[in-house]
């Protein structure tokens, strides 16, 4: 295993491993494990020791999966090499689950004991100026048009030098350079790329749209604050969006241009790497300076509220899957890590998923 795809392997999977350790940490202060809680019992010491044996059982599961990972690859093929980072991926994606269903069900069982909140009634606080121009939730769609000129730069570069093009195409490199896939030159194969980037384009603003569109969710305790939080953290990973969008996009068209004007191997592969590295990187970064919610920005030192939150316990299906009939949104926020997810008792929100699996099978077809 060389030094670049060991490199490659910690700077993408440590990140994740480390979000995944600190996740009771990062979620609202109204959340422990997917169960609802006051901010008086999630700052209590029986739930602080929760939280730290989460992070440890955690850490010392994903650290062993890394170590194995990287002893394992040692001495492995290239082909063997993804099979094994496959493999990580499956077995650290499974880890997780039954992590987080474990510490579920205790907590569960936990919040069963507790005494009964002495408002047995629930508030929900909702500003119903948040969606006005006042309140700009995301950056607008139209900023990738600059994605979408790029691809058009792309397209018209590429055709104007077409004939420059060999008539086998390197698709694939090994770590160490050497071209282990290729195909003949066509134009589909040569326009492939450009049509995964607007493949790519269009999800980017899909998210972006969610972001803007998701279920608003703020605290009755400290309601101007909680909105404030609540429209800095859409804003940030709409930022994200269009950051990571565009280096996305980038990162296909250096790919692209390497077919007409040949790059060294020994540089290429770093340059195409750097993007992926950096996106995960800062969604890590990001995720510990905003916080669940924007939970984690400008926090103001305050006593832990004793105001019981909604308790929609039944509605989180193990604290994860959300599934709400009465709920008209499609998009809410998750319970357990960063960002949203969907209403699963919502038939669009279904459509909706099927028809971005289908495109993106559809593409992989295209372009194979």
């Amino acid at each position: 295993m060389n030094w670049i795809s060991t490199i490659v392997f910690i700077a993408m999977l440590v990140p994740i491993s480390l979000s995944l350790i600190c996740m009771p940490y990062l979620t609202r202060r109204t959340v422990s494990f997917g169960i609802s809680v006051s901010e008086e019992v999630y700052s209590s010491p029986e739930l602080r020791r929760m939280r730290k044996q989460y992070a440890w059982i955690s850490a010392a599961i994903y650290g062993l999966l890394i170590l194995l990972s990287l002893l394992t690859l040692i001495n492995f093929t290239d082909d063997q090499k993804a099979i094994g980072f496959g493999a990580y991926i499956i077995a650290i994606v499974v880890s997780s689950t039954l992590i987080n269903v474990m510490f579920y069900y205790k907590m569960k069982r936990l919040k069963a004991t507790l005494p009964k909140s002495i408002s047995q009634g629930s508030i929900i606080a909702v500003d119903t100026r948040f969606r006005n121009n006042n309140h700009k939730l995301i950056y607008s769609n139209k900023w990738f048009l600059i994605h979408l000129a790029l691809v058009i730069g792309s397209v018209i570069i590429t055709l104007v030098y077409y004939d420059r093009i060999p008539s086998t195409i390197p698709m694939k490199f090994d770590f160490d350079g050497h071209v282990t896939r290729s195909a003949d030159k066509s134009y589909r194969t040569i326009l492939g790329f450009n049509l995964m980037q607007l493949a790519m384009i269009g999800l980017f603003m899909f998210i972006n749209w969610t972001i803007k569109k998701s279920k608003q969710q703020i605290s009755p305790t400290n309601s101007q604050q909680s909105v404030q939080q609540n429209i800095i953290f859409r804003r940030r990973w709409s930022l994200f969006v269009l950051i990571s969008g565009l280096m996305m996009v980038l990162m296909f068209t250096l790919i692209q241009f390497n077919i007409i004007f040949p790059i060294d191997a020994s540089l290429l592969i770093p340059l195409s790497l750097i993007t992926p590295i950096t996106v995960v990187i800062i969604a890590l970064i990001l995720s510990f300076t905003t916080g669940q919610g924007g939970s984690r920005i400008h926090k103001q030192p305050q006593d832990s509220s004793s105001e019981a939150p909604v308790n929609d316990d039944s509605y989180w299906k193990f604290g994860g899957i959300y599934y709400n009939p009465l709920d008209p949104s499609l998009f809410v926020e998750k319970r357990m890590g960063i960002g949203w997810t969907i209403n699963t008792a919502r038939p669009l929100a279904w459509t909706i998923f099927a028809v971005i699996i289908g495109g993106i099978l559809a593409i992989s077809l295209i372009t194979s």
